[in-house]
C-alpha cells in the first residue's frame, strides 16, 4: 500500500503504486481526469497534483509544485480536462514549480531526468526531453520544444512554439522568441553568443564529432551567410556523409521562427526575410 500521510487529500480517481510516498498536506485532485503516479514518487508535502496526469517512476515532487494544472488559456475551460500530462522517470519538481497538461490535441511531455528548480514553469504543450535543467525562475510559453540536455539560466524566458536544440545553454536573464540550435549559448535576448564548447566536451562524444560540430557552427554563425544559404550549405555537407551536419538539418527542418541570430544580427536577416 502507499503511504499516504493522514492530511493529504485524494479526491476522483488517483492509483498510486504500492511504493508511492504522499507527504503532508499533499493534494491529488482526479476529479477532471485521472492521475497514474509510479513505483518511487515521492510527493514531499503541500504539492498539487491534478489530472488528467500520469507520472512515471521514481519521481519527487516538492512543497508548493503544481503539477498538470490547466493552461494559461483565456480560451480553455480550467475545469475540463483537456489532452493532459505525461511525465517519465526521475525528474525532480523543486517548491513552487509549476507545469501545465494540454489542450486538446497532444499532452504536455516530459521525459526523463530533468530537473524543474524553484518557481520554474512549463507551458501547456510543451514537449520536454531529457536531462533538461530548469533554473530558478526560468519559463516556457506553450508548445516550447527542448531537446536533450538544455540548460535554461535562472530567470531565462522562451517564447511560445520555440525550439530549443539539443545540449543549448540558455544564460540567466536571457531568452527569446527565435529557435536555439543544437550546442549554441544564448546570451541577452534573441542573441547566440557562441557555442557550447563546454558541453561538447562534456558530452562524451569523440574529437571528430566535436569537430565536425564546431564547423557547422562556423557555417551557421561565422559565415555571414543567410538562412536559405546555410540550409542549403548544411544540406550539402550531410549528403556528403556528415552525419553531425545531418542533425542540425535535422532541426532547421522542424523549427516554425526564425533563427536565433548571432552577434551583430538581426533575426530578420538570418531567417532569411
Amino acid at each position: 500500500m502507499a503511504d499516504i500521510h493522514p492530511t493529504a487529500v485524494l479526491t476522483g480517481d488517483v492509483d498510486l503504486a504500492g511504493d508511492v510516498v504522499v507527504g503532508p498536506y499533499c493534494v491529488l485532485d482526479g476529479t477532471v481526469g485521472s492521475i497514474r503516479i509510479g513505483s518511487g514518487c515521492r510527493l514531499v508535502a503541500q504539492c498539487y497534483v491534478t489530472g488528467p496526469t500520469t507520472l512515471g517512476s521514481g519521481n519527487t515532487i516538492w512543497p508548493g509544485a503544481s503539477i498538470g494544472t490547466p493552461p494559461q488559456d483565456v480560451g480553455f475551460d480550467p475545469f475540463s480536462g483537456g489532452a493532459g500530462l505525461v511525465i517519465g522517470d526521475n525528474n525532480t519538481f523543486r517548491e513552487l514549480a509549476t507545469v501545465h497538461r494540454g489542450k486538446t490535441d497532444e499532452p504536455t511531455r516530459i521525459g526523463n531526468q530533468n530537473m524543474f528548480m524553484s518557481s520554474s514553469h512549463v507551458g501547456h504543450d510543451s514537449q520536454i526531453s531529457n536531462g533538461i535543467i530548469m533554473a530558478t525562475g526560468s519559463m516556457l510559453g506553450g508548445h516550447v520544444t527542448i531537446e536533450d540536455k538544455a540548460i535554461l539560466g535562472g530567470t531565462a524566458a522562451i517564447h511560445q512554439f520555440v525550439r530549443i536544440g539539443t545540449g543549448a545553454m540558455i544564460a540567466g536573464h536571457a531568452g527569446g522568441s527565435c529557435d536555439i540550435p543544437p550546442w549554441c549559448t544564448v546570451s541577452g535576448i534573441n542573441r547566440i553568443a557562441t557555442q557550447n564548447v563546454v558541453g561538447l566536451r562534456r558530452s562524451g562524444m569523440s574529437d571528430d564529432d566535436i569537430a565536425a560540430h564546431r564547423a557547422v557552427f562556423r557555417v551557421m554563425y561565422r559565415s555571414g551567410s543567410t538562412a536559405p544559404t546555410i540550409k542549403a550549405q548544411l544540406q550539402t555537407m550531410a549528403d556528403g556523409g556528415d552525419h553531425v551536419a545531418a542533425q542540425y538539418v535535422t532541426f532547421l527542418q522542424a523549427c516554425t521562427r526564425p533563427l536565433c541570430p548571432g552577434p551583430g544580427r538581426t533575426a530578420a536577416r538570418r531567417s532569411g526575410r
